[in-house]
């Protein structure tokens, strides 16, 4: 077979051609390569915004459920209210079975997380960084405040067990708990509500597959034996 050599420029002209010939062949390579990459990284992105769409939409939901029971809450807090007014420092007049607690559900954040410590959001629009960046906070704000608004529950289900006269001192805590679950409620209505109103800015919806709080176990009546709203609710973990 033969070989032929390259042959050598013979002039300015073809020289600067040759030269142009081999720019545009790595022109056209990098082109080629970045349209690759940016074809990747959408890719990327869009997976990555799939999964933290589906995460927020379901802390949505738990949030939505959560403003659901709200009348039943203020209902329930009214309730103890009055009780602990008419009460004083003596017994109880009303036989307390179910004082209950507020729906809670811990939020998620695990996918936000992730796509946030790979860099993933970085793929993301400034303006869908700060949004999502933002109504993460929020949910992390509304779960710190159902902490919370749990611990002052806790306090008022002694009401549950206790008998013979309040005093004084048990009074006192009762009407401090009580003051505590109204303020984390009035937190946990303005926090959640905020959160939806930003997540519409997202075209997010709240998720409702198993988040249904239609009636949830704080609405039933005060009276009512604990027993018999156990037998009533068939909570899978049971209620504390």
């Amino acid at each position: 077979m033969e070989i032929h050599k390259p042959k050598a420029a013979r002039s300015w002209r073809e020289f600067a051609v040759e030269i142009g010939t081999i720019v545009i062949g790595v022109l056209i390579a990098l082109a080629a390569e970045q349209i690759v990459e940016a074809i990747h990284n959408r890719h990327v992105a869009e997976e990555a915004r799939d999964n933290v769409r589906a995460e927020a939409r379901l802390d949505l939901g738990f949030i939505a459920g959560r403003l659901a029971a709200e009348s039943c809450v203020e209902q329930r807090l009214e309730g103890l209210q009055s009780l602990l007014a008419e009460t004083g420092d003596g017994a109880p007049k009303l036989r307390i079975g179910w004082v209950g607690h507020p729906p809670t559900t811990p939020m998620f954040s695990a996918r936000w997380t992730s796509a946030t410590a790979s860099g993933r959001t970085s793929l993301f629009s400034a303006a869908e960084q700060d949004r999502y960046g933002g109504l993460y906070g929020l949910f992390t704000r509304f779960d710190e405040h159902q902490l919370r608004e749990q611990a002052a529950w806790t306090q008022l289900r002694m009401l549950e067990t206790w008998r013979g006269p309040l005093g004084p001192a048990a009074r006192l805590e009762f009407a401090k708990a009580l003051q505590d679950a109204r303020y984390e409620a009035w937190d946990l209505r303005y926090g959640g509500s905020y959160a939806l109103t930003q997540a519409k800015a997202l075209g997010l919806k709240p998720a409702t597959d198993g988040t249904d709080e239609s009636h949830p176990p704080i609405c039933l009546p005060i009276s009512m034996p604990r027993a018999e709203v156990l037998r009533q609710i068939k909570a899978p973990f049971g209620e504390p």
